[in-house]
């Protein structure tokens, strides 16, 4: 029986990955490669499937919790930014590296969504970000924290469905790729 690709990286085989960029990411979707608004994102160079399941769910599942707490927060947020030099960002794509475009459940981005044009927000345009989590928990306490970190994204803030709690974090600290403060 063969060895698949990750059991194989798991054993500690070599494997010598091909990184995507950003721009290669974006040709994939105007050639029609991937489906835009296909729930995917680039992290770190590889394309991953964004999990918003609860324990009984598929990978792909929008979970009743998830939604509610991103709508709580899309209409607390909304109110917020009404009158700042601000706007959200809801389930939308911030270029945070070369090889990263993650999609965050939703960001405070600075300006008007007319200042991007044909462009999405890049890290020194983003306030805050925001990531609903339940499966999601560890990946979002760990590689999204270091991708926002090493960005130098403010404020990154988890709503942790697991425990019922949000998560505040600030300070970044992009050398060390996580925040200072808890």
């Amino acid at each position: 029986m063969s060895t698949g690709l990750l059991e194989d990286m798991r054993d500690g085989v070599e494997v010598h990955l091909a990184p995507l960029t950003v721009v290669q990411y974006r040709q994939m979707i105007r050639d029609g490669i991937l489906s835009d608004g296909e729930p995917i994102e680039l992290i770190q160079g590889a394309l991953l499937y964004k999990d918003r399941r609860d324990q009984s769910g598929g990978i792909m599942t929008r979970e009743p919790r998830h939604l509610r707490a991103l709508n709580k927060l899309t209409a607390l947020l909304s109110k917020w930014v009404e009158s700042r030099n601000a706007f959200l960002q809801v389930q939308g794509p911030i270029v945070v590296s070369p090889n990263s475009e993650p999609e965050p459940d939703c960001c405070l981005v600075r300006g008007t969504p007319d200042d991007f044009g044909d462009d999405v927000p890049r890290a020194a345009d983003v306030l805050a970000v925001f990531e609903v989590a339940f499966s999601s928990l560890q990946s979002d306490r760990r590689t999204k924290q270091r991708l926002y970190a090493v960005a130098g994204i403010p404020l990154y803030i988890i709503v942790n469905l697991q425990e019922n709690l949000i998560e505040v974090l600030s300070q970044p600290s992009p050398d060390a790729g996580r925040y200072e403060m808890h």
